[in-house]
C-alpha cells in the first residue's frame, strides 16, 4: 500500500509492504528492520504471511501503519506514518519497539538495500560523525535517535540488488520493565532526477520527531475525511476510512489516480467514480479540481476514446453540481455537457466507424488501429461501441442514457433551452435499452452500471428481473455462498450496491461480507486488486526494464493494488447501506442487514453530503422492534429498516 498526500507528486508516494518494509518514494531503495535473536535473523520480507501482523489504523489512528513480527519470546513492533504536501519532499516517521517476555539481549539491524517495494536504487550512503544520520547522494536522509553499536556502508553500488547499501546494528535489552525504542525519520530526496537540483531541498520536516508527526498526521486526517460512518461491525468504519485513504494518498497534485504510478494519468471510466467518491466523503474541494480537469476532455484513458465516456462525463459534472448545490457552476458547464450530448447523438446515428485520436493512450496500444475507434455503425438507434477491447452494449448504452438523462435534469435545473429535446432523446434511448438490450443482458459489466452509479432504470422491472437472475447465478451459489470476482473487483463492489438498490439486500450482504473479509485478511489494509500479475498498466512506462520490488512484473501478486476504482466503488456501496439520495426522498438504512438490528446496537453517519443536503444520524435499536433516531438532515426521510417491521421514533 501507499502513504502519501493528495497534493504531492507521484514520485513522492511511500510504498510499503507487509512488515513495514518501505521505499521512501518511487524508484528508491528499500528500508527494513531485521530482528536478531541469538543466531536467528528475522527479516519481515522473508516471512510467510501468517508470520507478519500488518494493519492500517483504527479509531483515531488511521494514518498509522502497524506491523509486528518476531519469536515467541521477543517481538519487534513498527509504527509508520507519513507527512507530505505539495511537491516531492514527503517524510516517513517510524517507531521501532522491541518487547520481550523477560529481560534479554537482542539486536536489531536497520538494513537499506537497492531493492525495495518501489524498486530502483537511491544511490550510496554516508554516515555522519555521530553515526545517527545517513545521507544518500540522491538527497534522501535517514535520521535515527539512537546510536548504532556498529555499521557497514557499501563503497560501490552492489551487483546484487539484495545486498545492503547500509547496515546499522543496535543492541537492545527489552524486558518487563519497558520496551527498547528507536525512532527513524526518512526525508525524501530526488536530486539525481531531472530539474530536482534546481528546485533544491527545503526539508520541511527536518526537525519533527515521531510523536509530533503522528499527532499532526492524525489531526490532518480528521479534517481530510469529514464524512464518517459507524456500525456494529468494525470492518465497516475501517474499510470506509482505509478506502478514502487509498484514494487521497494516490492523488497526483490533487488530481485523482486509479493507482500510484501504474496509472499515471486520468482515466475517464474509473476517474468519474473516484470523483463521485470524493464528493460523498465530503471532499468536494478536491472533486471540483478533478471535474474541472475533466470538463473539456470528452475522452480520457490509456485505451483511447471509448463510447461510454461522454455519458460518464455528463454524469460526473451534473452529480458534482447537484451534491454541492452550485447552480452557477453547473450553468457554466453548458458547453461541455452539450458537446457530449452531441457525441452521444453522433454515436447513435453512426453510419460507420467513428474515430477520435486523444492524448494519453498507453504506448503499447498507440499503434493499434482500434485505439482510435469509438464505435462502429449504430444499430437502429443504439450505440455499437467500444469499452476496453469489448463491445458491452448494455453497459455503453446505459451510460449514454445516463448522459442524456442527467443533461436534461441539468437543463431543467438551470433553465437551458435544450431540456425538452434532451429528455425526448433519453426517453427514446431508454425504450430501446429496455426492449432490445435487457433481453441480452449478461456481460460482467452490465450489472455494474444501473441503477447505480448511472442513476437510471431504478424503476424498471425488466432491469430488476435481469439483474436478479444474473446476480443469483454469478455472485451467489444456490447454497447461499458467495462467488467472488477474481480479477475485476470494482465490478463486484458496484454489483453489490445495485443489489442493495434493487432490494436484494440479503444477497448483497453475502458478497459484501466476503469483500470486507478480504479487506481485513491476512492483513488489515482494505485494498483490492485488479487483474493478474503482469497486467500492470504501467509496463509501457518502463517499469518492466530493470525494475525491482513491487514494480517488477515477475514478483507481483496482482496487476494493480490498491486499485482505486474498487476503493471508490466500495465507498459508494457502504454509503448506499446507510444513505440513498437517488430518488426524490432521502432513504436511511436501505442496506442495513438484519444482523445489526439487535437490542443495544447503533449505527449511523456523520456529515454525509447528499444532493438534498448534509445528513447526520444515529439509530439505536431497542427491544420490542423499536428504533430511536437522532437526526439532522433534510426533512421526512424514509427508513429502510421498515422492511424488518421496526417502529421508528425521533429522539
Amino acid at each position: 500500500m501507499f502513504l502519501g498526500h493528495p497534493a504531492s507528486d507521484a514520485a513522492d508516494k511511500t510504498t510499503v509492504e507487509p512488515g513495514n518494509v518501505f521505499s521512501p518514494g518511487v524508484w528508491t531503495c528499500g528500508i527494513s528492520w531485521w530482528l536478531i535473536d541469538g543466531e536467528e535473523v528475522i527479516a519481515p520480507d522473508r516471512l510467510a504471511p501468517e508470520e507478519v501482523s500488518w494493519h492500517f489504523g483504527g479509531e483515531g489512528d488511521t494514518p498509522v501503519l502497524h506491523a509486528a513480527y518476531g519469536t515467541p519470546s521477543i517481538c519487534l513492533r513498527s509504527r509508520l506514518v507519513h507527512r507530505g504536501g505539495e511537491g516531492a519532499e514527503g517524510c516517513d516517521f517510524e517507531e521501532i519497539r522491541l518487547s520481550a517476555n523477560a529481560a534479554k539481549s537482542a539486536q536489531v539491524a536497520l538494513v537499506i538495500r537497492p531493492v525495495g517495494p518501489a524498486g530502483g536504487t537511491a544511490g550510496l550512503f554516508t554516515l555522519d560523525a555521530e553515526r545517527r544520520d545517513l545521507l544518500c547522494e540522491s538527497g534522501l536522509r535517514v535520521t535515527l535517535d539512537a546510536t548504532p553499536a556498529g555499521h557497514w556502508l557499501a563503497e560501490t553500488q552492489p551487483e546484487n540488488p539484495c545486498a545492503p547499501l547500509a547496515l546499522l546494528l543496535f543492541a537492545c535489552t527489552p524486558g518487563p520493565g519497558g520496551d527498547a525504542v528507536i525512532h527513524l525519520r526518512a526525508e525524501h530526496g530526488f536530486l539525481g532526477r531531472t530539474f530536482s537540483r534546481e528546485l533544491g531541498l527545503a526539508r520541511p520536516h527536518a526537525n519533527a520527531g515521531f510523536s509530533a508527526a503522528r499527532t499532526k498526521a492524525v489531526e490532518e486526517w480528521a479534517a481530510a475525511l469529514p464524512a464518517r460512518i459507524t456500525a456494529p461491525d468494525e470492518r465497516i468504519a475501517l474499510t470506509w476510512q482505509r478506502s478514502a485513504w487509498h484514494i487521497l494518498a494516490a492523488m497526483d497534485n490533487n488530481l485523482p489516480r486509479i493507482g500510484t504510478v501504474n496509472y499515471p494519468h486520468f482515466w475517464m471510466r474509473d476517474g468519474v467514480i473516484i470523483l463521485r467518491a470524493l464528493d460523498v466523503i465530503g471532499r468536494s474541494d478536491l472533486a471540483r479540481i478533478g471535474v474541472e480537469f475533466l470538463a473539456p476532455r470528452d475522452f480520457a484513458g490509456g485505451f483511447g476514446a471509448e463510447a461510454d465516456a461522454p455519458g460518464e462525463g455528463i454524469w460526473s459534472l451534473v452529480q458534482h453540481a447537484f451534491i454541492t448545490g452550485d447552480d452557477a457552476w453547473l450553468d457554466a458547464q453548458h458547453e461541455h455537457i452539450a458537446r457530449r450530448v452531441a457525441w452521444i447523438d453522433r454515436m447513435r446515428s453512426a453510419a460507420g466507424p467513428v474515430r477520435a485520436c486523444i492524448d494519453g493512450v498507453m504506448p503499447r496500444y498507440a499503434l493499434a488501429p482500434g485505439s482510435r475507434v469509438v464505435c462502429l455503425a449504430a444499430d437502429n438507434g443504439l450505440v455499437n461501441g467500444r469499452m476496453d477491447w469489448h463491445r458491452p452494449n448494455v453497459y455503453i448504452n446505459v451510460w449514454c442514457l445516463a448522459g442524456l438523462h442527467w443533461a436534461a435534469e441539468a437543463a431543467r435545473r438551470v433553465n437551458w433551452p435544450e431540456e425538452t429535446a434532451w429528455r425526448a432523446h433519453a426517453d427514446e434511448l431508454r425504450r430501446l435499452v429496455v426492449s432490445r438490450l435487457l433481453p441480452v443482458y449478461g456481460n460482467t459489466r452490465d450489472p455494474a452500471v444501473a441503477p447505480s452509479p448511472s442513476g437510471v432504470l431504478a424503476d424498471c422491472p425488466e432491469l430488476r428481473e435481469a439483474f436478479a437472475a444474473w446476480f443469483r447465478t454469478h455472485r451467489v451459489y444456490d447454497n447461499g455462498r458467495r462467488i467472488p470476482e477474481p480479477l475485476w473487483t470494482y465490478f463486484e463492489a458496484a454489483q453489490i450496491r445495485n443489489a442493495v438498490r434493487l432490494g436484494l439486500v440479503d444477497e448483497a450482504w453475502t458478497c459484501l461480507d466476503g469483500m470486507l473479509d478480504e479487506a481485513c485478511s491476512p492483513w488489515g489494509i482494505s485494498a483490492w486488486r485488479e487483474g493478474q500479475p503482469g497486467d500492470n498498466e504501467s509496463l509501457p512506462f518502463r517499469n518492466d526494464a530493470g525494475a525491482l520490488g513491487w514494480l517488477d512484473r515477475q514478483h507481483a501478486l496482482a496487476g494493480n493494488m490498491p486499485h482505486n476504482w474498487t476503493s471508490a466503488e466500495m465507498l459508494l456501496t457502504l454509503r448506499a447501506v446507510f444513505v440513498d439520495d437517488d430518488g426524490e426522498r432521502l432513504v436511511l438504512g436501505a442496506g442495513v442487514p438484519a444482523a445489526w438490528l439487535r437490542e443495544g446496537a447503533s449505527f449511523g453517519v456523520h456529515a454525509m453530503p447528499t444532493r438534498l443536503g448534509p445528513v447526520s444520524f444515529t439509530a439505536r435499536v431497542h427491544g420490542g422492534r423499536r428504533i430511536s433516531i437522532h437526526y439532522d438532515g433534510p426533512p421526512n426521510p424514509a427508513y429502510g429498516w421498515d422492511r424488518h417491521g421496526f417502529l421508528t421514533t425521533m429522539e
